[in-house]
């Protein structure tokens, strides 16, 4: 204990490489007076930059997509990779496997770089590097995947996450808090407990007890004594709520609005004011959480699934369910998550296998899709216009496809044949008039009802993620030890013999057997082409 003490003292962290780059949002001191600070963003400008979204945690897309179930399609699958945590970030997945960690395109899956030197998981994208924890943190390039810096903890348990936010990374291990610098993982500052008197009792020493999140310019975390807003430059505490914490508490998220953390089911969710500190809710038996500026949505007290106000009652609502479990995601004005229940009762409504997205204000269906149907599963992230979801222990990319109906087909083609010869037939008045029916054009074949739901967002930007834990390819990067640039060793020509643009085949990584049938099912491949299936 003394070697390890000592060590952080003196902010020896071990140190690789040089030349970094400083990483995060508004990096600078700020007065704490001034703190919390909702304009403060803590980090990039991704829909899910980090394991669980944003560095708050609590897997909320403020302006999110919004997806229409019947134009979601299997763009790509990894197969053994859906227990895993994910993070995307420039076109680029990031993740980890029983092998590794590996990036992936965004686009198609293929392999950018793996280092399978390192045992690590939950990934946090930031500047030049990617963070991730396990018995220590690491910081790897997200050029190559050399590794830039790991601490020298030796924690006598696992790191459960890290956090990446105002330049710093940020991670408890065996109840000290502590702050690292981004670039080269030097100690900032450390703090091994805080000293409080919750309850007006005597003051008393208390350790961390879940790993950070950060918002609004701070870093919030939970001691014995309660939830706790720190300064992210000096560890100046901003403010301290005291309250009673069960032993089962082990994870913290933070949005502008709200501050909450698993309590255990005895206790649920209880919800504090971000900017205060003040208890503004308690999520009574809720699990599995997801809240953002208004809504908080959950497994319930009676095993049903609710949603509700953070602040005041506006918004009430539960599903006719029990014995109902699924992680939700918020993104925008929808809430979705992959729904399973234990015990199924006729007189309720069948949420078992599916996914389903769901009003966030008074929880009615939007749409559902049934595992039978498509190769659903729980979420692992939301990033553009693709959910990424583990399907029987293989990630799939679920692609809203709607975008497509702008790109040119056949009929537009022969449309604009046709603008040629209106000249001369007299069937428009004018080139103006032509130019509006290209336009029009443009949208044949698509849903009108779909076109109202998501053509506020069809311009958002793409992002896809995948990930490989299967024995069966261990050999990520086609049997190369440590790490190695593997992004153009995907066979590429399966690809094209299947008929399946984007769906990602070929040996160790890849080959997702599943996936590539759903996807068949899809295109209406012909069972003949199985013969060229590296996966059977």
């Amino acid at each position: 204990m003394w070697k390890r003490r000592s060590v952080l003292a003196t902010g020896a962290a071990l140190s690789v490489g040089t030349g970094l780059a400083s990483v995060g949002a508004g990096a600078s001191e700020a007065d704490v007076d001034e703190l919390p600070d909702p304009d403060r963003e803590p980090g990039p400008n991704e829909d899910w930059p980090s394991h669980r979204g944003d560095p708050g945690h609590a897997r909320y897309i403020a302006d999110g997509h919004e997806f229409s179930g019947g134009e979601l399609e299997a763009a790509w699958s990894v197969e053994g990779a859906g227990a895993g945590t994910v993070a995307v970030a420039d076109e680029t997945v990031y993740t980890s496997t029983d092998d590794g960690v590996v990036a992936l395109d965004a686009t198609d899956g293929t392999v950018r770089w793996e280092n399978t030197d390192i045992d690590a998981e939950t990934p946090s994208v930031a500047g030049e590097s990617v963070y991730l924890s396990g018995t220590e943190v690491v910081a790897l390039d997200r050029s190559d995947g050399s590794v830039r810096w790991e601490t020298e903890f030796d924690p006598e348990e696992e790191i459960v996450w890290q956090t990446v936010a105002y330049g710093g990374v940020y991670a408890v291990a065996d109840g000290t808090l502590y702050a690292l610098e981004a670039d080269d993982g030097s100690v900032r500052w450390e703090k091994e407990s805080i000293t409080a008197a919750p309850f007006g009792n005597e003051e008393d020493e208390y350790e961390f007890v879940t790993p950070p999140a950060a918002a609004n310019g701070v870093i919030y975390s939970v001691t014995g004594a309660g939830p706790i807003a720190l300064e992210p430059e000096t560890g100046t505490e901003v403010w301290q709520e005291g309250t009673y914490i069960g032993p089962r508490v082990n994870t913290i998220y933070a949005t502008s609005a709200a501050v909450g953390y698993d309590a255990g089911a005895e206790v649920g969710w209880p919800l504090y004011d971000a900017q205060t500190g003040e208890s503004i809710a308690i999520g009574d038996g809720m699990s599995e959480i997801a809240f953002g500026e208004e809504i908080h949505v959950g497994s319930a007290t009676n095993q049903g699934y609710s949603g509700g106000s953070i602040r005041g009652d506006e918004y009430n609502w539960d599903l006719d369910v029990t014995y109902t479990y699924g992680q939700p995601v918020i993104s925008g004005k929808t809430v979705y998550a992959y729904l399973t229940q234990d015990t199924l009762n006729s007189e309720e409504r069948n949420y078992d296998e599916v996914l389903v997205a769901l009003d966030k204000y008074d929880g009615s269906e939007k749409w559902v899709l049934s595992k039978d149907d498509m190769p659903v599963g729980s979420i692992r992230a939301i990033s553009g216009e693709t959910i990424y979801v583990d399907h029987d222990g293989e990630l799939v990319a679920l692609r809203d496809e709607s975008g497509e109906d702008d790109q040119p087909d056949e009929g537009d083609e022969n449309d604009d044949t046709d603008d040629g010869n209106d000249e001369g037939d007299g069937s428009d008045e004018s080139d103006e008039n032509d130019d509006v029916d290209r336009e029009n054009d443009k949208q044949d074949g698509s849903d009108e009802e779909d076109d109202q739901q998501d053509g506020e967002n069809d311009d958002t930007d793409d992002g896809n993620d995948g990930e490989s834990a299967d024995d069966d390819n261990s050999d990520i990067g086609n049997g190369n030890d440590g790490m190695e640039d593997a992004g153009n060793e995907t066979d590429t020509e399966n690809d094209t013999d299947d008929n399946v643009p984007g769906f990602t085949t070929g040996t160790g990584l890849f080959g997702g057997a599943l996936g590539l049938e759903w996807l068949r099912r899809k295109a209406g491949v012909d069972e003949s082409t199985s013969a060229n299936d590296p996966s059977e």
